[in-house]
């Protein structure tokens, strides 16, 4: 019971320390508190998410694995990319020379950023649509989740504030809502 309970905990706070992110961009760059604040919410994010696997697996075995796998390439861009926006706030790098820097590791790049990093709302869009499927939830709750993961790389990729702010909202919304289940399931 307390690891369900320290997993809807998780649940929650994984989404609200992500969506703190963007009030400390700097012109459009995660900088170094957005960028920390995008790593470190992976932690409880993905504890959180794994209480779900859990019972997702139970219906749906072979999709809810592969849906793990999928997230947890995710949160590797997710920590990558909160990182890469840490250290460039910290060692004072300029708009897209961060990233442009990566051209010389094409391989290492791919791998540690370009393919992980949209992992993340795809896994993201994957659980709605499971939790849409499965009927483990709202169906409200589910469309929140899909919306969110679809405009979650609109915000971040393009950084456009209004549109990371709305994903965000719909996220920490629709887990609000599954943490707060998870937490009197766990009873």
């Amino acid at each position: 019971m307390v690891v369900q309970r320290v997993q809807a905990v998780a649940l929650l706070a994984g989404p609200v320390v992500f969506a703190a992110s963007p009030f400390f961009w700097v012109d459009g760059h995660y900088g170094v508190t957005g960028g920390m604040l995008i790593a470190v919410s992976a932690v409880p994010w993905v504890y959180g998410l794994i209480g779900e696997y859990e019972r997702l697996r139970q219906d749906v075995p072979v999709a809810a694995g592969l849906w793990l796998l999928l997230l947890l390439a995710g949160m590797l861009g997710t920590v990558a990319f909160g990182l890469q926006g840490f250290f460039e706030g910290a060692f004072g790098v300029q708009h897209r020379a961060g990233l442009e820097a990566f051209a010389d590791y094409p391989p290492q790049g791919l791998l540690v950023l370009w393919l992980p990093g949209p992992a993340f709302p795809a896994a993201l869009l994957g659980f709605g649509l499971l939790l849409f499927w499965t009927r483990s939830a709202p169906r409200w709750t589910a469309a929140l989740i899909c919306l969110a993961a679809i405009a979650f790389p609109l915000g971040r990729a393009l950084r456009l504030e209004w549109t990371a702010y709305a994903a965000d909202f719909l996220a920490v919304l629709a887990f609000a809502h599954l943490a707060w289940h998870a937490w009197h399931r766990a009873r």
